[in-house]
């Protein structure tokens, strides 16, 4: 599941973060991608490296789902 105190600023702040960062070969996206300031990312690793920066945990790849659920999450945030 994916946390709730997640904020689009943490949003923001894990696409800097992967900037520098490059995704990993096995967290790379299957279908979707987000777009952040011009830039694309995987949506799930994206609100992965996001966890950790709201709560101190990384959520790995098993503990919520992509598509509907990472994608709906991301939309809300706008």
């Amino acid at each position: 599941m994916i946390p709730k105190t997640i904020t689009k600023e943490h949003i923001i702040e894990a696409a800097r973060s992967i900037d520098s960062n490059p995704v990993p070969e096995h967290r790379e996206a299957k279908r979707y991608e987000v777009t952040v300031n011009g830039h694309n990312y995987p949506p799930k690793y994206l609100i992965s490296v996001a966890s950790q920066m709201a709560t101190g945990l990384s959520l790995k790849p098993d503990e919520f789902g992509g598509g509907d659920e990472a994608n709906s999450f991301l939309s809300r945030l706008g």
